[in-house]
């Protein structure tokens, strides 16, 4: 064999060992990257699941139908990858199956007015709100829709608040700190005012509320004036005090 066609074969060599390190480097890489893209559907996938089981008590049947489509976004997304599923995307899968045909709860759990669990609950809201954005992002729902979610969740959210500044302010009252209690229930005034377009539940809460301010303010008017009056009654009695010791002393 002549140098020359040593050389060439060794140059082939070369290649194919090139070519085959690319090669190797490449796939590695591509699957690197659908193991990442698998995590993020799965997460997304168990995202919404979470949100879903969380909030189900008290949002609507087309939000929870929201939902079960993002998880169902997520699992063809998935599908697509050819990875296997987990135990968290098969359970979301299943939820989300369940959740196309859900209808409304017959009765509404109350709004937790419980400090610990209305942050958390307005947390998993916040989730949900970054839920439909994305959603709306990737044309699961349309603008209208959205915007209607939005505002179901908003709705929710002072329902939370009103419902914590009332537990706090009942507190109060047996604390006997009426001008505390009168702070929280005018906070929860003014959560609800600040909604637009008022359903009728948060419209009557709104004239209890009211209503209930009138009454503290009254009661707090009254006392004033009580402690008023016999605070010029003790003055009266001091000076009569002062005027008996002066004359008659």
């Amino acid at each position: 064999m002549n140098s020359n066609t040593m050389i060439a074969l060794a140059i082939i060599t070369a290649a194919i060992a090139l070519a085959s390190v690319t090669f190797k480097r490449w796939f590695e890489q591509r699957r690197i990257e659908r193991m990442r893209q698998a995590i993020l559907h799965i997460d997304g996938m168990s995202r919404a699941a979470s949100t879903g089981e969380t909030l189900r008590p008290w949002i609507s049947a087309d939000a929870i139908r929201l939902l079960a489509a993002i998880i169902q976004y997520h699992g063809q997304h998935l599908g697509k990858l050819h990875l296997p599923g987990t135990p968290r995307s098969d359970r979301a899968m299943n939820l989300a199956e369940e959740w196309q045909h859900s209808t409304p709860p017959a009765n509404l759990e109350p709004v937790p007015s419980n400090p610990r669990q209305a942050k958390s609950l307005r947390s998993t809201l916040m989730n949900y709100l970054q839920l439909i954005n994305d959603a709306h992002q990737a044309r699961l729902v349309s603008t209208e829709a959205a915007k209607d979610r939005i505002r179901e969740a908003k709705v929710f959210n002072a329902q939370i608040c009103v419902s914590t500044y009332q537990a706090r302010a009942r507190v109060a009252l047996k604390q006997e700190s009426p001008n505390q209690a009168l702070h929280f229930m005018k906070r929860a005034e003014a959560t609800i005012r600040d909604l637009k377009d008022l359903p009728a539940d948060l419209t009557n809460e709104l004239n209890i509320l009211q209503e209930g301010i009138k009454q503290l303010e009254s009661a707090r008017q009254e006392q004033a004036g009580t402690s008023r009056l016999a605070g010029e009654a003790d003055e009266l009695v001091e000076a009569q005090d002062a005027w008996k010791k002066k004359n008659f002393d």
